[in-house]
């Protein structure tokens, strides 16, 4: 029996190190991909580039991630996670202080601030996440492939809202709910344009999203308050 033992212990550790190697062989190909996806979009890149960024073969990518979309899903699936749970635990933190009156501001900074957290960060993978899914606001043909990663906290943000002030108008509130979020999203691509049209133009380095946290926030926040805010008669 010790004998056997013996014998099946080097094999495992072969299989250890084959696994470790193969994790470690999928992650460098997400990476590639996401930072290609993130600078020329899906339609830009092709599974021979993202092998050469990542250095391997076609077929490694293949084995690792099946076809294009599969790996652009991948990619938008494997850090949802993230940031849906600091969302979740910033609105659980707001909730627990303003019970079932929690103002619209502290909610969407709830939502905006972990995003911003996010795009701010040094970590060029995060940022990379950050500017691809600014990109996708944009085009409606991704909505069915991320409703299911992204939907669900939206809907838990607008119950707590809906809790809040309950005679909203659920149409009004979806719209600017989705309109805020473009303007977040958008908030990583309009940092040269901000600067160039503000008092940075003259010499300041332009803003990052975190400079531009409050100003986001308040914007969202008067977006969502005025369509609550519907006048009788008018939608």
């Amino acid at each position: 029996m010790a004998s056997s033992m013996r014998q099946r212990q080097p094999q495992a550790g072969k299989e250890d190190g084959r696994l470790l190697r193969g994790e470690a062989t999928r992650e460098r190909v997400l990476d590639a991909a996401e930072l290609l996806f993130a600078d020329l979009g899906f339609d830009g890149v092709s599974i021979r580039q993202i092998a050469e960024a990542a250095g391997v073969t076609l077929g490694v990518v293949g084995f690792h991630s099946g076809s294009k979309l599969d790996l652009f899903k991948t990619i938008l699936q494997r850090r949802v996670e993230a940031l849906s749970s600091a969302r979740r635990e910033a609105l659980r933190a707001v909730v627990a202080r303003y019970g079932q009156s929690v103002p619209v501001r502290e909610i969407m900074s709830a939502y905006i601030g972990p995003y911003i957290d996010v795009a701010s960060l040094e970590d060029r993978q995060w940022h990379a996440y950050a500017r691809l899914i600014a990109h996708m606001v944009s085009d409606e043909r991704w909505y069915p492939f991320v409703k299911d990663l992204y939907d669900p906290v939206a809907r838990e943000f607008l119950a707590v809202i809906r809790a809040a002030r309950p005679e909203a108008d659920e149409d009004r509130l979806a719209a600017a709910f989705v309109m805020s979020v473009a303007s977040m999203l958008s908030i990583v691509a309009s940092t040269v344009r901000i600067a160039a049209l503000g008092t940075a133009a003259k010499g300041s380095t332009k803003p990052s999203p975190a400079d531009l946290r409050s100003t986001l926030i308040d914007f969202c926040t008067g977006g969502i308050e005025a369509a609550l805010h519907r006048p009788q008669g008018q939608r």
